[in-house]
């Protein structure tokens, strides 16, 4: 089977006038200074943000609409010790955000009835369940808080209303024609909403409701002094994990958010972080985003992936080092489990696709299988839409149903695609880049031809291959300290703000050596104007068929700590031999083949 289409090189062109700006006004470095201007980041306003924001700078939390009259009513159940039901998604973005809540509640409330819920993602699936919403009111539920779930659960929400029940539903999805009949509807999604930070992570909304009540408290003197009430950057820890668990862009302030939070990580680590951390083999000092993002997170989602979601929110609550240990352990065992799992859905589905049209023929890729394990078939559709570049569903088919996980590339709206295709569809939610549905075995073929279409008409549009952004040309002579020290104050990178993206043209490439399992890796070297650096590829898709010779080489540079010495190596992204005829002038040049910008 091929690897990933190849791709068209577009290297971004920022005004220089912007850039010379931003270069001179933050003291960086030309090429960092261009990238902020590639993020849209040209302003004094915005780059002073950008770079030296805090949390002090975050967009007030009562522009979100009804999050006053969600925290009004959460001030009212603790001061009458009211029970309530924290009901939280499965995935970390849930858990992270349950336990922010729930330890928040306890430390203002000490003697508040607070339980959390979280689904198990195979017996009962996404949403709020009628059935346990009927044990909650007949225990004397008062309140009930949705997190990261619940903006699409209309007749869940009037059930636990007509009991007697209040329901806040905080969420960051896409609500549907009509808004669930809660008390209280928390989601910057909502159309009359004028937050302006529409892409928060079910978290960040959680956490933005704990600031909410912490403000009616402070203002109404209910808990005495305002030192007497919690320091929110003590939550922050739990908001940076979930918001870079849920993918969402890093942008405003999420990226402020997860700034904070790893400052507040690394200073003072709640235990049951510490033992994933632990398990994981990172150092709580020196831990990132990237951490979070790979190695963190995937531990924590385990628990709702290939085993039971409530010990994610057991975790992260715990104040006992020896539990934490415990069920960070137990977690690190399901994450291999889910590796294995991944691994073996991955090489069944690209052999079911073998079987069928080439994948460049199709619009999206829809595969189902009855033996599939649903917990990770979101992880298997992103691997192989980044592959081959194709909107991609995988689905687990159990009898008369086909339940499973989409994912996007290139911008193609999924929930709008669902919203399409809903005659077809049993259930669906999520975000135009990643999304759940569910739908009869039977209806299986008629939304694979439907869905293929909608994909092949977005990518007619958009025209064409796939395209590599490029953030700016260099010479190797540029990579150095001073440019690393620059990037790190871009960080964090993530979703919206990626990590730099560069181009260096005419560069040796020797003494290849493969590593991992089946030599599926590649470590290699390249020099030019006098300057050497190791260069790491992991999969050798895009990589051209020698290591030899003169590469073209787009890659990022990054800094390699290995037994206690420190340099900076290039992860590949992209390459092609090196075509002299278009050396010259700092651009693409003379129409080296597959090169220019790309469409839409």
């Amino acid at each position: 089977m091929t690897g990933r289409p190849e791709r068209e090189w577009s290297l971004r062109a920022p005004d220089p006038g912007l850039v010379r700006s931003v270069c001179d006004g933050a003291d960086l470095s030309p090429t960092a200074a261009a990238i902020l201007v590639n993020r849209g980041i040209a302003g004094s306003a915005d780059v002073a943000r950008f770079l030296h924001g805090t949390v002090r700078d975050l967009t007030a939390p009562f522009l979100m609409k009804d999050l006053e009259k969600a925290s009004a009513r959460l001030v009212a159940a603790g001061i009458r010790n009211e029970p309530v039901l924290i009901y939280a998604d499965y995935d970390a973005d849930g858990a992270t955000g349950a336990a922010c809540l729930f330890l928040f509640l306890k430390e203002v409330f000490p003697g508040l009835p607070v339980v959390v819920h979280q689904n198990q993602r195979i017996a009962d699936g996404y949403g709020l369940k009628l059935a346990r919403l009927a044990e909650a009111a007949a225990s004397g539920t008062k309140v009930v808080v949705t997190v990261d779930c619940g903006i699409s659960d209309c007749e869940a929400v009037e059930f636990a209303a007509g009991r007697g029940m209040d329901v806040i539903v905080t969420d960051h999805h896409e609500p549907g024609a009509a808004l669930p009949p809660a008390f209280a509807v928390v989601d910057p999604k909502r159309h009359d909403c004028p937050h302006p930070e529409k892409t928060l992570a079910g978290v960040g909304v959680a956490f933005l409701l704990a600031c909410g009540v912490r403000r009616l408290l402070r203002d109404a003197g209910t808990c005495g002094a305002d030192d007497s009430l919690p320091n929110m950057r003590r939550y922050l820890d739990l908001v940076a994990l979930g918001t870079v668990a849920d993918m969402v862009p890093l942008r405003g302030d999420n990226r402020l958010f997860v700034k904070a939070g790893l400052e507040e990580m690394r200073a003072r680590p709640r235990p049951g972080i510490r033992a994933l951390a632990s398990a994981a083999g990172i150092a709580m000092e020196t831990i990132d985003e990237g951490d979070l993002a790979f190695r963190i997170a995937p531990r924590l989602n385990a628990a709702g992936r290939v085993g039971d979601a409530r010990r994610s929110a057991d975790l992260l609550v715990t104040r006992d080092a020896g539990e934490a240990f415990r069920i960070a352990a137990e977690l690190n065992v399901e994450n291999s489990r889910r590796q294995r799992e991944e691994e073996r859905i991955s090489r069944e589905a690209e052999a079911a696709l073998l079987e069928g049209a080439p994948p460049s023929s199709l619009g999206a890729i829809v595969l189902g299988d009855p033996r599939w394990h649903p917990g990770v078939l979101g992880i298997v559709a992103s691997r192989l839409a980044q592959k081959f570049h194709r909107p991609t569903v995988l689905l687990q088919i159990e009898a008369d149903e086909a339940r499973g996980s989409c994912r996007s590339v290139d911008g193609f709206p999924l929930v709008d695609a669902l919203a399409a295709l809903a005659p077809l569809l049993s259930r669906y939610g999520g975000h135009h880049q990643a999304a759940g549905l569910a739908l009869s075995s039977a209806n299986l073929p008629a939304f694979r031809d439907a869905f293929g279409r909608l994909a092949a008409e977005y990518a007619s549009r958009r025209g064409g291959r796939p395209c590599l952004e490029i953030d700016a040309q260099v010479g190797l002579e540029d990579i150095s300290t001073r440019l690393m020290e620059d990037f790190e104050r871009l960080r964090p990178f993530g979703v919206g703000n990626e990590e730099p993206v560069l181009l260096a043209r005419n560069v040796a490439a020797e003494r290849g050596s493969a590593f991992g399992a089946d030599g599926r890796h590649l470590k290699f070297e390249v020099a030019a104007s006098g300057r050497r650096f190791e260069a790491v590829a992991f999969g050798r898709d895009g990589l051209p068929a020698s290591a030899g010779g003169r590469l073209d080489l787009v890659f990022t540079p990054q800094r390699s700590h290995f037994r206690g010495a420190r340099s900076i190596r290039l992860l590949f992204r992209d390459a092609r031999p090196a075509e002299r005829a278009g050396l010259a002038g700092g651009g693409f040049g003379g129409g080296a083949k597959g090169e220019g910008p790309c469409s839409g």
